[in-house]
């Protein structure tokens, strides 16, 4: 529920970086506009960080290791943004990052959710309890995205751009703590089977995509 909360409540900074872009970087609206675009290419390419996770585990955990990853460089990458960063390379290298974080949590918490929601159901939970924690996980990110628009304008009138991101730094840290507290089944590190093994893995999981691309309903 926390990484949905905090997927919802980094909404935050959204305005405070285009007000940087156009104030502090001098950007032109359409430069803004072009960047805000190229901010989503992570979100893009989310079934390549769910085959990794599925299929290469980052010491010994292919959910845990992910989470703590993705909370720490998101973590880092507002407090970059807050601190160090004067450049507009900089600024769009670090946005990158912080994006692609949050693209990462969302996957690997999809990937939870759906585990959970299976397990309900071989309990013979039947399907409502899949639904309901779906819900549940759905309204905690409505209500991080509502916090957030409605502190962001408040925020960044009183404080500016830069003491916004690093309040939004603070955030991706709840992940960080939720994702120490995961228990998951520790499996043999990364490349432990050889590269026949990985590559066993990949086949595996290109096929069940195959599969499910081409189902007919």
């Amino acid at each position: 529920m926390a990484v949905y909360f905090v997927q919802g409540v980094l909404g935050l900074a959204s305005l405070a970086r285009t007000f940087y872009f156009k104030e502090a970087l001098h950007l032109s609206p359409a430069e803004v506009a072009a960047l805000s675009g190229l901010f989503i290419v992570p979100w893009t390419i989310k079934p390549l960080y769910g085959f990794f996770s599925d299929t290469v585990p980052l010491f010994g955990y292919r959910r845990k290791s992910y989470l703590l990853l993705a909370g720490l460089v998101g973590s880092a990458s507002w407090l970059a943004l807050a601190t160090v960063v004067d450049s507009v390379q900089a600024a769009v290298f670090f946005s990158l990052l912080a994006s692609a974080s949050v693209a990462v949590s969302d996957v690997v918490v999809d990937s939870l959710v759906v585990e959970r929601a299976r397990q309900s159901a071989e309990a013979g939970d039947g399907t409502s309890g899949g639904g309901a924690l779906q819900s549940l996980c759905w309204s905690c990110q409505a209500f991080g995205g509502l916090a957030s628009a409605y502190a962001s304008g408040s925020l960044l009138d009183a404080l500016g751009p830069k003491p916004v991101f690093g309040i939004t730094a603070v955030f991706p840290l709840i992940v960080v703590a939720a994702a120490a507290q995961l228990v998951e089944e520790r499996r043999p590190g990364l490349l432990a089977g050889g590269p026949s093994s990985l590559g066993q893995a990949a086949t595996a999981q290109a096929q069940l995509l195959w599969s499910a691309v081409s189902q007919r309903r």
